[in-house]
């Protein structure tokens, strides 16, 4: 009866997330997954995507072919909702860049290419390719950063291209570039001898910007403001949210326009090491969430919520955690939201749900291992040496949480990650609304997990779906860099490396391959 009833649930389960229709390498079966797989040599190879709504998606890579000497070839295509190529056009970059950063704004893909590796010290030279997806157009404009500089944050608008940029120690900068005829401007974040670029977006109603910049006082001080500039880095408007002494810190911050006109700003806040449970680890730790409204010109609220005292904080901190803090706060006579477990994050953009905003972190640390090795000393008598080895950023937890207009939390919930592990630090779980309830999900290891949340409440529980592969006597050995995103409606791509054995087949029974593999979720 057991038996009966689980396989039953994994049925259900398996009519929610399908793959749709054919491979588009074997004809008509429609037995057969919607799937591409572009044989590799290996997982580093340059292979991306980027999703383009109702359009279909980009497809790219790095090829071994050089333009010139210093040129190398990229090649671009686009695929249909059906995963058929549409056009497929090479465009020369320099060999030593790599994608940073995309944007999409309306009928256009922006895609921010920087120097990486020994060259990025030496190499100030940025290229901007534009692509029109339907039309099949590629425009390709240039500029120059200054020696040192870090790009923060990219966006594109009425064809000007936005670009910030912080520089350690020093007063950050935002480069502005007229795409149409590549008249660039440089301009200051402000007065000041410390200025920080947090967070930059084109202004959609104007051709400003909205940015969000820290301050740096003093060495245990920060100022904080929501700031509009125009073309010529005039400032236009600017708004204090926060003046900190040392013991809170923002970052990840977001930005909100809201329904009534007034912008929500949340992100993440960190205390202070003094307050730290984790004193040996440094460097954008956080407490939990902050958030503020800001209306007529003013901030009218801020708020600060500790993820101790979030309703499901015994999801993702262990409730032994909890009740040692709980007892030590206790016996000092002080607040538990006074300290703090200072997780690592990554925050996801705002997701903007009617009045309400969902606001999606997720809980990363540095996994290592240790190699040991046998060597001998001097006199030639053997030794043990051992050296540790990054393996990658382990992913632990989802939290998510919901605040309305006014910056006031309203609910939160949690997603469990089990054996996620990526060498970037960029998000992989996907929050889709259905109905009332919000279904949450990632890839790992060819696997979809699954949860569906209303709220505080667990609707369904976390459940295991494999993604489809080619031939039904495929077997999954390894995947790496496993990605799920959302694509148009309630379809989604999944892409990666993957190394497949198949015993029927006579040769080759071995393959490693970049897929993409089409899923549609069914309510």
């Amino acid at each position: 009866m057991q038996r009966e009833l689980l396989l039953l649930f994994f049925l259900t389960f398996l009519v929610r997330f399908t793959t749709t229709a054919q491979s588009t390498f074997n004809g008509d079966n429609h037995d057969l997954p919607l799937r591409i797989e572009i044989p590799a040599r290996s997982v580093n190879e340059t292979y991306r995507i980027i999703p383009v709504g109702k359009i279909g998606l980009i497809l790219f890579y790095r090829s071994n072919e050089m333009a010139d000497q210093a040129r190398s070839n990229w090649y671009f295509a686009l695929y249909d909702t059906n995963l058929q190529q549409i056009w497929v056009k090479p465009i020369p970059l320099p060999t030593e860049h790599n994608l940073l950063l995309n944007n999409q704004c309306g009928d256009t893909l922006a895609l921010l290419f920087v120097p990486v590796g020994k060259s990025r010290s030496s190499d100030n030279r940025i290229e901007i390719l534009r692509i029109i997806p339907r039309s099949g157009m590629l425009l390709l404009n240039a500029g120059n950063t200054d020696e040192n500089s870090e790009i923060v944050d990219f966006g594109i608008l009425n064809d000007r291209a936005w670009i910030g940029i912080n520089q350690n120690g020093k007063v950050g900068k935002i480069l502005t570039i007229h795409l149409n005829d590549g008249f660039a401007r440089t301009f200051p974040l402000g007065v000041g001898n410390i200025l920080t670029l947090m967070y930059l977006k084109p202004d959609s109603a104007s051709s400003t910007v909205s940015a969000v910049v820290s301050r740096q006082v003093s060495k245990k001080s920060a100022e904080y403001f929501v700031v509009g500039y125009d073309t010529t880095g005039k400032l236009i408007r600017e708004v204090m949210i926060g003046s900190q002494k040392g013991d809170r810190t923002f970052n990840n911050v977001r930005v909100a326009s809201t329904e009534t006109g007034a912008k929500l700003i949340t992100g993440s806040y960190g205390q202070g090491i003094s307050k730290s449970s984790r004193k040996n680890e440094s460097g954008g730790e956080a407490t939990g969430l902050f958030s503020c409204n800001i209306g007529d010109g003013k901030q009218q609220n801020i708020n600060f919520y500790n993820f101790l005292e979030f309703k499901n904080a015994d999801s993702f901190i262990g409730e032994k955690d909890i009740l040692n803090l709980k007892k030590k706060a206790l016996k000092k006579n002080k607040s538990l939201k006074e300290y703090s477990l200072d997780f690592q994050i990554i925050m996801h953009k705002l997701l903007a749900l009617s009045n309400r905003y969902i606001v999606t972190t997720e809980v990363y640390s540095p996994q290592y291992h240790s190699e040991t090795f046998t060597d001998f000393d001097f006199y030639g008598r053997p030794y043990t040496n051992s050296y540790s080895v990054f393996d990658g950023y382990r992913f632990s937890n989802a939290i998510v949480s919901c605040f309305d207009e006014q910056g006031q939390l309203v609910w939160d919930n949690n997603l469990e990650l089990r054996n996620l592990i990526s060498m970037e630090l960029t998000p992989n779980v996907v929050v889709f609304p259905t109905g009332n309830d919000l279904v949450l999900f990632y890839l790992s290891d060819g696997i979809i997990a699954s949860k569906i949340i209303h709220e505080n409440t667990v609707v369904e529980k976390t459940d295991f779906t494999p993604v489809e592969l080619m031939f039904p006597e495929d077997k999954l050995l390894t995947e790496t860099k496993g990605k799920v995103q959302k694509w148009y409606g309630n379809y989604f791509i999944t892409s990666g490396y993957q190394e497949i054995k198949n015993i029927a087949l006579e040769s080759g029974n071995k393959r490693l391959v970049f897929y993409l593999s089409k899923l549609q979720f069914e309510p």
